[in-house]
């Protein structure tokens, strides 16, 4: 096994002093990449004051006082940091951000990846995606994505460690985003499942659904083990937390073809008894969002899903970006 790393959430990106300021870099190999212009956060003198609160005994914690057009410094980025891996969820509040100022702010926490869906993308910075319900398919009906529980690109060999929202425009409300603690849900297996997975791999598959994978689209294709691991990714339904050394469960229903060694049968009964563990209520958390929310969830130990419980005829607009991950262990 490859020896566990160390990552931050905050990186030292900015060497900063000074009044606040954007500074667009001069050196020709930090050009703009990916259309967004590569900026340099410049922050002031003194620290900044913020309070760190939790928002519910399961999971998750709001930070006020923070603004994320500022640097933040050393020990601010330790706060930030330590509370994220902790508590799985970071809601910022009181954030209004362009798509630009949105890319810089992530930069403090993380390096930005490419997403794959390029239709999403926003055309002034493209490492940023939307995400609408005013999407529709060809058929003049509303995409309305997210439904299901899963984690962000599992389907990548290198999966993102942490995905950011930005709420630009909100429905009146409704329009929750759930939470579900994958750490706290390895912690509850009964010993006889535990000892099942733990050192079970499963195989995951990009499809264009946003369900649950059925069983004939299980059964479609039938590959060996080897003939899986070969043309899809596959990574372990365990995996310890490349910070803490703490386990979670990592799966995603909408992804998951089968588990190694396992039938598609056996695979989807032992696949829906985890989700069903795992997204109990002693587990979860709905996020209900206010105006200027910017969220940032820990993939390495969540899931999540929204819920579409408001009026259709209001807008629901997200800026989001994912931030780069490792090979989970």
């Amino acid at each position: 096994m490859a020896s566990r790393r160390r990552d931050h959430l905050g990186q030292s990106l900015y060497a900063s002093c000074g009044e606040l300021r954007l500074r667009p870099n001069s050196n020709p190999a930090d050009a703009p990449h990916h259309g967004c212009r590569r900026t340099e956060l410049l922050g002031r003198d003194g620290p900044m004051s913020h309070k760190i609160t939790p928002l519910s005994d399961k999971l998750g914690v709001e930070v006020t006082g923070l603004d994320l057009r500022q640097a933040m410094n050393d020990e601010e980025k330790a706060d930030v940091n330590r509370a994220f891996v902790d508590n799985v969820i970071l809601v910022f509040r009181d954030q209004e951000l362009s798509a630009q100022q949105f890319y810089d702010a992530a930069r403090q926490l993380g390096e930005p990846m490419t997403q794959h869906l390029s239709q999403f993308k926003v055309p002034e910075c493209p490492m940023v995606s939307y995400v609408s319900n005013q999407e529709k398919t060809d058929a003049g009906k509303r995409k309305l994505l997210g439904q299901a529980w899963h984690t962000d690109h599992s389907f990548q060999p290198e999966p993102p460690k942490a995905t950011m929202l930005h709420g630009v425009e909100l429905p009146k409300q409704g329009g929750d985003t759930w939470f579900s603690n994958m750490r706290l849900a390895y912690d509850t297996l009964p010993a006889d499942l535990k000892s099942q997975v733990d050192g079970l791999e499963a195989i995951h598959a990009y499809r264009e659904s946003r369900d649950y994978m059925s069983k004939e689209e299980r059964e479609a294709e039938t590959l060996s083990d080897e003939e899986e691991r070969a043309n899809n990714t596959v990574h372990p339904v365990i995996r310890t937390h490349d910070v803490t050394g703490t386990k979670a469960i990592y799966i995603n229903p909408l992804r998951i073809k089968r588990f190694i060694g396992m039938g598609s049968d056996e695979s989807a009964d032992l696949l829906e008894q985890l989700t069903v563990h795992a997204t109990k209520d002693e587990f979860t958390y709905a996020h209900s969002w206010r105006q200027g929310d910017v969220i940032i969830w820990d993939n390495r130990q969540a899931m999540h899903r929204v819920e579409h419980n408001y009026d259709l005829t209001e807008k629901r607009l997200m800026h989001r970006i994912i931030l780069k991950g490792i090979k989970p262990e």
